[in-house]
């Protein structure tokens, strides 16, 4: 009887989830002064979230991820501005 060869699937890898950051580490990865990333954070331009919602002074956390994603998207609206709508070809 001829060995059958066992096949072995790989064990799928657990991914941990992303951890926060505090605004001093968001701010050195965006390139800004934390008080700027706070403002344009509480403005809604840049994604965070807040700890305490209902706090009025809020504690703000980010994660690496999406303040990315936000950058590659600035960068990209502005490389690749809208043609205007009165634009003859």
């Amino acid at each position: 009887m001829p060995a059958h060869p066992v096949l072995v699937s790989p064990l799928p890898t657990v991914r941990q989830p992303e951890p926060f950051v505090n605004a001093d580490t968001a701010a050195a990865f965006v390139g800004i002064t934390r008080r700027t990333l706070l403002q344009k954070v509480r403005a809604g331009k840049i994604p965070g979230h807040a700890l305490d919602c209902g706090a009025k002074k809020k504690e703000w956390r980010f994660k690496l991820s999406e303040l990315d994603h936000y950058l590659c998207t600035a960068i990209n609206s502005v490389l690749q501005p809208s043609e205007p709508a009165n634009r003859r070809i």
